[in-house]
């Protein structure tokens, strides 16, 4: 077993990682560690059995010894998700295969990164988003090499690189009263370099973390 924290090839953190990976995923209740109020308010507001399909993608990388993956500061613009931070990904098009496909290709457009690179591990838990009518596919992978990232000008203002050691440690996680539409949320979060990542994906990075611990891999 190789820590991150010293960490010579991410062939053996992959492999430990799937190892833990395929004995079963934490599902839901890693998840509604990290879920905000307002979904219990939400859920009414649309018909789950509507919602569009998207895939999101979680993308291990190797960078100075230590094991990364992207999120975005999407751009502001007259949306629901204007300004928050997210993974990579978005919504399933016609002409995509299937949802592994969707992923890959929102982060060939959105991260400026050559598809061929990108090895999937597997899908974990899927996520309905009430606010936007979503059914989200998270897709875990892992990233050939060093990725050099060119932001999508129109799609994203920041891209932030994660390190797993940091945004997993405990005083890295925090919750505030969010008052919003006439509701009072509380609204758990994880710091990232000053960036506050709540909602649908904090909910999905909250399984991430479960299935790293379980791995001991932090």
């Amino acid at each position: 077993m190789i820590h991150p924290n010293s960490i010579s090839n991410i062939d053996q953190f992959i492999e430990d990682f799937t190892k833990e990976f395929v004995k079963g995923l934490p599902g839901t209740e890693a998840q509604q560690k990290m879920s905000p109020s307002i979904r219990n308010h939400s859920n009414n507001k649309n018909d789950p059995s509507l919602a569009r399909d998207s895939s999101v993608l979680i993308l291990f990388y190797q960078k100075e010894n230590q094991l990364y993956f992207p999120l975005i500061k999407r751009s502001s613009g007259d949306h629901k998700h204007s300004g928050q931070i997210s993974l990579p990904g978005g919504k399933f098009e016609l002409s995509d295969k299937n949802l592994v496909d969707t992923a890959i290709r929102e982060t060939e457009e959105e991260l400026g990164l050559i598809g061929d690179k990108i090895h999937i591990i597997g899908p974990i838990t899927g996520l309905y988003i009430p606010i936007s009518n979503f059914q989200v596919q998270p897709i875990v992978a892992y990233y050939e090499g060093s990725p050099q990232f060119k932001a999508d000008s129109f799609e994203v203002n920041q891209i932030i690189e994660t390190n797993i050691q940091e945004l997993f440690k405990v005083d890295n996680k925090h919750e505030e009263i969010i008052h919003k539409n006439g509701f009072e949320i509380k609204a758990p979060y994880y710091d990232v370099k000053g960036h506050k990542l709540w909602g649908a994906t904090a909910m999905i990075v909250s399984e991430l973390e479960e299935l790293l611990k379980r791995a001991s891999l932090i």
